[in-house]
C-alpha cells in the first residue's frame, strides 16, 4: 500500500470512529444528521444525492428518523456498529468505489449482493416452497462458501444473502459470518432453530440480519407452515428485539394475503415488535405441479403496490415489492445487480428462475456473471419499458423463452421448466392482462418523470383481480 493510500485509509479510518461514537451518544436528530455528514467523507460524488435524499428526509421528521433511531438506540452495540461499518460503509459507500473501478475494467457491473443457498435441507414442508425441488442431501462445502464470499468481496460485493432450504441447518453457519466481518448477511429463515443461545450469538456478532418467513396472519401462516409457526415467529421476534438483533419479515404474497399484509394492524404490530424491513416476494409458479391460482392478478397487484407505498411513507419500517418498485432501480435485477447460487453451485440470475449454464464449483463468480447466459439477461433489460413489467417470466414471457434457447440454459431441478411447457399459455394471458392494466399508469408518469400515479382498478378478463 503506498502512502497516500494509507493516508486515506487512516482517514477513513478516523472518520468511521467519530461516526461510531456518534452513534453510540444516542439518537437525536442533530447527532445523526453530524453522522450522515461525515459519512459523505466515505461516498464517490455521483453517490452523494441519495445520501442527501435520505438525510433530508430525517430532517423533516419522516419515519426515516425513526428507523435511524432504531438503529443508534435499540441495535447492540455490536449490531449497532457492524450494520453501520459493514453495510452503510463497506456496502454503500466504499464499495461503490471498488464496484466503479470493476464497472470499467469489466464493461458492466458486480453484482450488489449475492444470494446463497449453503443448503437445501429444510425442518419444514410449507406448502409451494420451490426449494423442496432442489436435491436436499447435497450441502454446499465451507470452502466453497468461503470462496465466493472472497470473490464477491473482490469485486465490490459486502452484502450476501443466506437462504435454503433452512439455512440454520447448515453447520458452523455463525462462525463463517462471524469470520467475515468486513461483509453483512441476511439470513431467510423458517425461525424454528433460533433459540436463545443464536440469539446471544446473533447479538455478540452483529453483522447478521435474521428476516423471518410469514405468510401474514396467525391464520394463513400456520396453514402454509404447520400449527404453531405464528407464534414461534413472533417469541423468535421477541428475543431478537430484547438482544438488539436486528430483523426483518419475508412473505410470499398471494391473492389469498396481500390485503392483510399491507393492513396497518398487521404492519403496526410488526414494527412494535422490532421489524425493520420487510420482503415481499410476488408468488411465482415453479416447481411440478405448479400452480397459477394463487398469484396476484393485475389489478391486485397495482393495488397491493401503492399498499407497499402508502406503508413506506408513513411508517418506521421499510417495506419492500420486488416487483412494485422496479422503476427505481431500472427493471428487473437479475443477473445485473444479484444472482443466486444453490448448494450445489449452480448459478442461476434470480431466485425464481431455476436455470443455469456454469457451476461456481468449476467456474468462478466474474466468469459465471460474464457468461454468455448472464451477458444475453442484461442485453435486454430492461425487458419492457414500462418498468411496471419488470419481470422476464410473467411479464415478459417471450424474452425468458429465447434467452434459455438461444443460451442453452438448463433446469437446475425438475420442473423447473414448467414456465415454457403446461404453464406457458396461461403466462402469456396473464402478461397481456399486465400490460393491459399497467400501460395507461405507466404513460401517466413517462417519460416525464413525475411520480408514478394511482390509476382505477377497472379489470377484467381472466386475471382481473375480484370483487
Amino acid at each position: 500500500m503506498g502512502i497516500s493510500a494509507k493516508l486515506k485509509d487512516a482517514s477513513q479510518k478516523r472518520l468511521l470512529d467519530e461516526i461510531l461514537t456518534l452513534a453510540a451518544g444516542g439518537g437525536n436528530k442533530q447527532t445523526i444528521l453530524r453522522a450522515f455528514d461525515l459519512a459523505a467523507y466515505f461516498t464517490p460524488r455521483r453517490q452523494r444525492p441519495k445520501l442527501a435524499f435520505v438525510r433530508d428526509k430525517i430532517q423533516r421528521d419522516h419515519p426515516a428518523y425513526a428507523l435511524a433511531q432504531r438503529v443508534v438506540g435499540d441495535f447492540s452495540p455490536a449490531a449497532r456498529d457492524r450494520f453501520i461499518q459493514c453495510f452503510v460503509i463497506n456496502c454503500l459507500l466504499r464499495g461503490s468505489q471498488v464496484r466503479d473501478d470493476f464497472s470499467a475494467a469489466h464493461g458492466f457491473a458486480p453484482p450488489f449482493t449475492v444470494l446463497i443457498s449453503p443448503t437445501m435441507r429444510c425442518n419444514l414442508a410449507c406448502t409451494g416452497c420451490y426449494a423442496a425441488e432442489y436435491p436436499a442431501g447435497r450441502d454446499m462445502s465451507r470452502q466453497t462458501l468461503q470462496r465466493i464470499v472472497d470473490q464477491g468481496r473482490e469485486m465490490g460485493t459486502y452484502w450476501f444473502t443466506l437462504l435454503g432450504g433452512e439455512p440454520f441447518i447448515y453447520p458452523g453457519l455463525l462462525d463463517f459470518c462471524a469470520a467475515n466481518r468486513d461483509c453483512y448477511f441476511l439470513i431467510f429463515s423458517n425461525g424454528t432453530l433460533i433459540d436463545d443461545q443464536a440469539i446471544h450469538e446473533l447479538a455478540h456478532i452483529g453483522n447478521v440480519a435474521p428476516m423471518l418467513s410469514i405468510e401474514g396472519d396467525r391464520e394463513a401462516t400456520d396453514q402454509r407452515r404447520g400449527e404453531g409457526a405464528f407464534e414461534q415467529q413472533m417469541t423468535v421476534m421477541s428475543g431478537l428485539r430484547t438482544a438488539g438483533v436486528p430483523f426483518g419479515y419475508s412473505i410470499t404474497v398471494t391473492r389469498g394475503n396481500w390485503r392483510t399484509v399491507v393492513g396497518d394492524a398487521f404492519v403496526d404490530g410488526l414494527v412494535d415488535k422490532g421489524a425493520v424491513v420487510g420482503w415481499h416476494f410476488l408468488y411465482m409458479p415453479v416447481g411440478r405441479g405448479a400452480d397459477t391460482s394463487p398469484m396476484l392478478r393485475p389489478g391486485e397487484r397495482n393495488a397491493f403496490r401503492r399498499g407497499i407505498e402508502r406503508i413506506r411513507a408513513a411508517k418506521p419500517i421499510f417495506p419492500v415489492d420486488f416487483w412494485g418498485d422496479a422503476p427505481y432501480i431500472g427493471g428487473c435485477i437479475a443477473a445485473k445487480h444479484y444472482v443466486h447460487i444453490t448448494s450445489e453451485g449452480w448459478v442461476e440470475p434470480c431466485i425464481f428462475t431455476h436455470f443455469a449454464t456454469d457451476n461456481i464449483n468449476e467456474v468462478s463468480l466474474l466468469e459465471a456473471f460474464d457468461s454468455p447466459y448472464f451477458n444475453e439477461i442484461r442485453r435486454r433489460q430492461p425487458f419492457n419499458e414500462n418498468l411496471l413489467m419488470p419481470c422476464m417470466l410473467i411479464d415478459n414471457p417471450h424474452h425468458s423463452r429465447e434467452i434459455m434457447a438461444v443460451s442453452g440454459a438448463r433446469p437446475t431441478h425438475p420442473g423447473a421448466d414448467g414456465y415454457f411447457g403446461e404453464m406457458a399459455g396461461e403466462l402469456d394471458e396473464y402478461a397481456a392482462e399486465v400490460e393491459r392494466v399497467y400501460a395507461p399508469i405507466w404513460s401517466a408518469s413517462h417519460p416525464s418523470g413525475s411520480k408514478l400515479v394511482a390509476a382505477a382498478d377497472g379489470t377484467r378478463g381472466h386475471f382481473a383481480a375480484g370483487p
